[in-house]
């Protein structure tokens, strides 16, 4: 994080507090902070109103270890990555498939005109 951030207080229970205490150290914590920005960020990134679909992918050893090493290093989990990654996914391939339909129905209407419906001849 670069720069400061403003300070905020907040109260919450004990045993929140030591729950919050024993993800210290995992994923890159480092002390109390670094757990609840983590949290925020993860609330802040889910749609207000969450309606999609769960899916469970098996994403194999070797991609598993990729997924892995690529979480700890961005500091993301895999859930978020798969979702933007599905996003892009989706995007590419709706891109691709417009333009090559775009490509079929230009070519079927120069071939389309030259030739004569009636007759199939070449005009």
């Amino acid at each position: 994080m670069s720069g400061q951030s403003p300070m905020v207080s907040l109260r919450i229970p004990e045993d929140h507090l030591l729950a919050l205490d024993q993800r210290i150290g995992f994923d890159g914590m480092r002390n109390r902070s670094d757990v609840i920005r983590d949290a925020v960020r993860r609330l802040l990134e889910q749609d207000v109103i969450n309606h999609g679909d769960s899916v469970k992918v098996n994403l194999g050893p070797e991609l598993t270890i990729l997924m892995n090493d690529f979480c700890k290093i961005h500091a993301e989990k895999p859930e978020t990555v798969l979702k933007v990654a599905a996003r892009n996914y989706i995007r590419r391939e709706t891109i691709e498939g417009m333009s090559v339909t775009k490509l079929l129905g230009e070519r079927m209407n120069e071939l389309s005109a030259r030739f004569n419906d009636d007759s199939n001849a070449q005009r």
